[in-house]
């Protein structure tokens, strides 16, 4: 060890002598005995599992020192049989040397693991309350052990843990293992696993406690996945947790269990800390797509209106083609985030190069979860169209019942790198609902995300069918028309359909599109695409369908997916080309 003379208090002599203790560290550090050696580990006579547990047991020695590796060897030896007999072999010959070939160091360890020790009998049993509980059944079945099985220290391990973890998750705060023990028949080359777990009694749900907010409490009590006296479950908390999240009536939640203030009864309470939203929320967006423009979106919303939870949203959207202004008044049942009964209104204006409309909207739907993943909407929707098609003008009045059934699941945020969607809208109409005309309408759509890697697909798909006596009483927006960003590209927006004599978009009563994306991640923000489209709106079933392909770039910016596409209609015998822009995730 290196000393720095005392000279070096003085204040006069600090600077040298700094530069003298920075060179004798320096000196002492690149000094061969200080550098770690590189000495290469070589195992022999095992493969996979046996072989990566004896180098994580036996290490690296620190250095290449002669007498340091014959001190290391010795304990290698030792690291090597604990690591196999923690896989369950306990008859192992292991034989450990030392080499130097051109000044680098080996250290060899041969190994002939021998037959492994099996499990003769295994004696698991859970006892006191958690003996009736089926996620014990469950996992008694699951565990990582059996009789005729190699002993395997780690699965023993793992299935003490995972039985301890049942237990605190389930509320079995008093569990504890009265007897945990493997007994090793060396001479047989046998093993007794014995685990006898005591649950003690079940904890269980006592009273949830929220801060003052403008909600009622019975709206808050439906929140609650539990009542009081239910058994205890840390699911049941974060799905409290969760629900109160997504209620979205609050900026901030905190569930907690309050183990210290239980009570006679093994009632727990839980407090739910919560710090209540804004009452207002105003946002502002503005987009751009090659579809409409430039866009701007204004919207307002009332997370609560009253004490019951009824909420308010408006928004504005203003572009080119289109002009709307919509309002949508919730009101939850029960369970009131599975459940809701609305109410929406709306006006829209939108204008294509053969089309013009102008709608007003009011309705009553109400919206239910029938699975974890699927949504059932049941609506009846009210609707005067004013739109004219050509040289045609029309004015129609409906009364449209119907239903939607939708399913939407994505995984990684703005921009999903797993998910689907699917959705099924059947709507129709009679006169003697107040409706002009009769019809029926059904549209379908699905699309897929998946990503292997850097490499990510996309398909998707849309069919769609009207069923109407008077096609030319139909309002524009019940028709049927493709082409663009979302749909065939290579194509103007909404200008793939039937045209009249004058060559007119008059829309069809038909849609297929059909569409592969394949996509390749160059970096973690940008990505190359290449795409095939296909499809068209018609009305007879023998029309050609209209095919778009041609390849994109997407930057992944900080509010989402940029996409900019370059297609071509290669149905067309003039092949005509156009940029797509657009924005959003795909799923």
């Amino acid at each position: 060890m290196a000393l720095v003379p005392r000279q070096c208090v003085q204040f006069r002599q600090r600077t040298a002598c700094h530069a003298v203790a920075m060179l004798i560290a320096a000196l002492v550090l690149l000094s061969p005995q200080a550098l770690l050696a590189e000495v290469e580990i070589i195992i022999e006579g095992v493969t996979g599992e046996l072989r990566d547990n004896i180098r994580n047991y036996v290490g690296t020695p620190p250095t290449d020192d002669i007498r340091v590796l014959r001190r290391f060897a010795n304990r290698a030896r030792d690291n090597t049989r604990e690591a196999l007999e923690a896989l369950g072999h306990y008859h192992a010959t292991i034989n450990v040397t030392t080499e130097r070939d051109n000044d680098s160091p080996r250290l060899r360890i041969v190994v002939d693991p021998g037959e492994p020790t099996v499990i003769r009998r295994l004696d698991i049993r859970v006892e006191g309350d958690a003996e009736r509980d089926n996620a014990f059944a469950s996992l008694l079945q699951r565990l990582p052990l059996a009789e005729g099985d190699r002993l395997h220290h780690g699965r023993y391990e793992s299935s003490k843990r995972a039985i301890e973890s049942t237990a605190l998750t389930r509320g079995y705060f008093d569990g504890q293992f009265r007897t945990s023990r493997i007994s090793v028949h060396r001479q047989s080359r046998e093993a007794d696993i014995v685990l006898h777990y005591e649950s003690g009694s079940r904890y269980r749900f006592g009273e949830v406690t929220f801060p003052e907010t403008p909600l009622s409490q019975d709206l808050l009590d439906r929140l609650v996945p539990f009542s009081p006296g239910d058994p205890y479950s840390s699911e049941q908390v974060a799905r409290l947790n969760r629900n109160l999240l997504n209620s979205d009536y609050f900026d901030s939640v905190r569930v907690r269990p309050l183990q210290d203030q239980v009570d006679e009864d093994l009632a727990i309470p839980v407090d739910a800390d919560v710090q209540a939203s804004r009452p207002n929320r105003m946002g502002i967006g503005l987009g751009y797509a090659t579809d409409v423009g430039p866009r701007v979106r204004l919207s307002w919303r009332k997370p609560y209106v009253n004490p019951a939870g009824h909420s308010l949203r408006t928004e504005t959207e203003i572009s080119e083609v289109r002009q709307s202004i919509s309002a949508l008044y919730s009101m939850p049942l029960d369970p009131p985030l599975e459940h809701q009964l609305q109410f929406l209104g709306g006006w829209q204006r939108e204008t294509l190069d053969d089309t013009d409309s102008e709608k007003l909207t009011a309705g009553i739907q109400r919206q239910r979860m029938l699975t974890s993943v699927w949504q059932q909407t049941l609506f009846l929707r009210w609707e005067r169209e004013d739109f004219e098609v050509g040289s045609v003008r029309a004015n129609t009045t409906l009364t449209l019942p119907g239903t939607t059934i939708a399913r939407t699941r994505s995984r990684g945020g703005l921009d999903p790198t797993w998910g689907d969607r699917q959705s099924l809208t059947v709507e129709a109409t009679h006169p003697e609902l107040g409706s002009d005309i009769q019809l029926s309408r059904v549209r379908l759509g699905s699309r897929w995300l998946r990503t292997w890697g850097r490499h990510r697909g996309l398909v998707r798909a849309e069919a769609g069918a009207l069923f109407t006596e008077d096609f030319d009483a139909t309002p524009v927006s019940l028709r049927f028309a493709t082409g663009g960003d979302q749909s065939v590209r290579g194509y103007a927006y909404q200008s793939l359909g039937p045209r009249n004599d004058d060559g007119d978009l008059i829309m069809g009563r038909y849609l297929l599109v059909g569409s592969m994306e394949y996509g390749y991640q160059l970096t973690p923000s940008w990505r190359l695409a290449t795409f095939y489209d296909v499809g068209n709106a018609f009305d007879d079933w023998g029309d050609p369908l209209k095919e778009g392909a041609g390849f994109g770039v997407r930057w992944i910016s900080p509010v989402g997916p940029i996409r900019l596409d370059f297609a071509w209609g290669i149905s067309e015998r003039d092949t005509p080309f156009r940029i797509h822009f657009s924005m959003g995730p795909e799923i």
